[in-house]
Formats: structure tokens, C-alpha cells, sequence
């Protein structure tokens, strides 16, 4: 049982590891003798400007809302609780 165990890891280990270098189709040796190539050139770029944002004033409505729920719920369900074991 141990045998065979160790012979799936080792087959695991042959199988999975030129599979993982062939996942990304490239030939390893071909990438590493190419030159970078320059993507970027920053002459030709306009200057960016930025405005600073103001922050957003929230409105608390939706938390009153919710509050006032579950205070309405609670006082319900409390009166029906004491009615119930009068």
C-alpha cells in the first residue's frame, strides 16, 4: 500500500510538473533570450489632473427606519406575549 502511494506522488510529480510549464504556451527559453520590449512611452502622455472629491453627506433615514421597525415589532410582539398569559 505504501509502495503505491509512493508511486502516485512520483507520478503526480512527473505528470503535473510539464504540464504546469506547458499551461502557459510559451517556451521557457524562447522568453528568457527576448529583449523587453518598451510599452510605455510617457512624451506623448497628457498631464492628468484630479479634482479633490468632497465627501457625500449621508442621509440617516433608512437607519431611522429600520430602528423604528424593529421597535414597532418588538412592542408588538411584547403586548402579545402579555396577553397571552393573562
Amino acid at each position: 500500500m505504501k509502495k503505491l502511494i509512493l508511486f502516485a506522488l512520483f507520478a503526480l510529480l512527473f505528470v503535473g510538473g510539464p504540464s504546469a510549464v506547458f499551461a502557459q504556451g510559451e517556451d521557457s527559453t524562447d522568453v528568457s533570450l527576448d529583449a523587453p520590449k518598451d510599452t510605455i512611452s510617457i512624451d506623448k502622455m497628457d498631464p492628468t489632473f484630479y479634482n479633490e472629491e468632497t465627501p457625500k453627506e449621508t442621509s440617516n433615514t433608512m437607519t431611522y427606519a429600520v430602528i423604528g421597525g424593529v421597535v414597532v415589532i418588538a412592542g408588538a410582539a411584547f403586548y402579545f406575549m402579555k396577553k397571552k398569559k393573562k
